[in-house]
């Protein structure tokens, strides 16, 4: 018998819109799976029930399922625009729940009022936009998201025979901004981080994305099940193609997804500097409402085990009337934030 290695590789293909790159040779595809047929060790059932999963997973094919990958999901379906608060140094900190209609709506409303010359809070200097177990499907949603801060007249982002155009003079948003993905950043919300990076050249920081953004059609089968099938490719406004698989931060900053679920709960949690490492009192507000008292997570210990900045010397006493400095606890977001006012410093500066 004819000795073959024990399984065959197949090079994946560049693009699921790409079709029978190898072997294209008219006769030589039913000859390749004939001598399969008849030296590999399997019987025909196996044989089909193999050459199908390696179908589906070459070309993308999934089952749909309603609450992404994330098992949390289906009792916490989550708001378009989840949560809102301000960070300090006149940050506004947004997080997205679903990339789903409604969620331009919302963000509208909330740049609108964080814009607004009598807002309580002061002016707005940047922008944090948390985009960390964000999940949805439509990618119009995420389009209509993208122009509020984009200054094209033509399409900023383009899916199968679908795009959506940017906001040109009524650009809503042109401040500094930083955008927050991790692994559990799915379908059209990394379809939506990726578009606001290309747009705004705004930074992505955390970790890279689940990877399952695409076009599809879903497709039902008899037992009721129902497929996602890949059928075309998502691109961003100059015509560019959308790379399969998962999105890669510009700054990679791992944090166990534990912790990265706690600080959901409170985005604004501070750790307040100064006091010795795992000591310092964990506090936080809820958009602004009273402080309370949380536990501290493992990324909260990281953070506070940081070396302190340098103490002041007699010659350079400290302002008396110096705020106590606090620190996010959550260190993806205490980054971003950092990097949204540095950016704002710079163009005060210019």
């Amino acid at each position: 018998m004819l000795a073959l290695a024990p399984a065959v590789v197949l090079t994946p293909l560049a693009s699921p819109e790409v079709r029978g790159d190898a072997p294209a040779a008219s006769g030589s595809l039913p000859e390749l799976i004939h001598v399969l047929r008849t030296h590999l060790d399997v019987d025909a059932t196996e044989f089909e029930t193999r050459a199908s999963r390696a179908l589906i997973e070459h070309f993308g094919v999934r089952r749909e399922d309603p609450a992404g990958s994330d098992p949390q999901a289906a009792q916490n379906p989550g708001e378009p625009l989840a949560r809102r608060a301000r960070l300090d140094g006149g940050l506004l900190y947004l997080r997205i729940g679903r990339v789903e209609p409604g969620l331009a709506p919302a963000l509208r409303a909330a740049l609108t009022e964080a814009t607004s010359t009598n807002h309580s809070g002061g002016p707005v200097s940047g922008l944090v936009l948390d985009l960390r177990f964000a999940r949805g499907k439509s990618l119009a949603a995420a389009g209509e998201a993208v122009a509020l801060f984009s200054d094209r007249t033509e399409a900023v982002l383009h899916w199968g025979d679908g795009s959506a155009a940017g906001s040109g003079a009524q650009r809503l948003w042109n401040l500094p901004m930083a955008l927050l993905v991790n692994g559990r950043t799915e379908g059209a919300a990394e379809a939506l981080a990726a578009a606001l990076r290309h747009e705004t050249g705004g930074a992505l920081l955390g970790q890279a994305t689940a990877g399952t953004h695409g076009v599809f059609r879903e497709v039902g089968l008899k037992d009721g099940t129902r497929l996602q099938v890949p059928a075309g490719r998502i691109r961003l406004g100059d015509g560019s193609p959308l790379p399969g698989g998962p999105i890669l931060p510009d700054i990679r900053i791992p944090v166990p997804e534990s912790a990265e679920r706690a600080f959901l709960e409170n985005p604004t949690a501070a750790l307040v500097a100064g006091g010795p490492p795992g000591s310092a009192a964990a506090t936080g507000t809820n958009g602004g409402g009273a402080l309370q008292r949380r536990r501290l997570t493992e990324a909260d210990l990281v953070r506070a085990t940081r070396p302190e900045p340098s103490e002041p010397t007699a010659e350079a006493p400290a302002p008396s009337q110096a705020p106590t400095p606090v620190r996010l606890a959550d260190p993806v977001l205490a980054r971003a934030a950092d990097l949204v006012r540095g950016l704002t410093a710079f163009q005060k500066g210019r």
